[in-house]
């Protein structure tokens, strides 16, 4: 029977995306996201026909859509998603 282990990471917030606000990257610079329970998963780059690129919330953004949204990742004293 297989056990599970759980594996601790450190993943530093680097860019936030607009109008995602449960997606972003790190700065291994994979792409991550929130669950619907708190925890932290990682978006795999998938390719669809000969584009690069992500899904986010069931929709495909190549590389090029994707970059104009990122926003680099800061403390502020209002949050973009309030």
């Amino acid at each position: 029977m297989p056990r599970k282990i759980a594996v601790t990471l450190l993943i530093g917030r680097v860019w936030d995306i607009v109008g995602f606000p449960d997606y972003f990257f790190g700065d291994d610079n994979q792409l991550y996201r929130y669950d619907s329970r708190g925890a932290i998963r990682e978006n795999k780059r998938i390719v669809v026909g000969y584009t690069q690129g992500y899904s986010l919330k069931g929709r495909f953004y190549s590389l090029s859509q994707l970059r104009p949204l990122l926003r680099r990742h800061g403390v502020t004293a209002q949050p973009e998603g309030l």
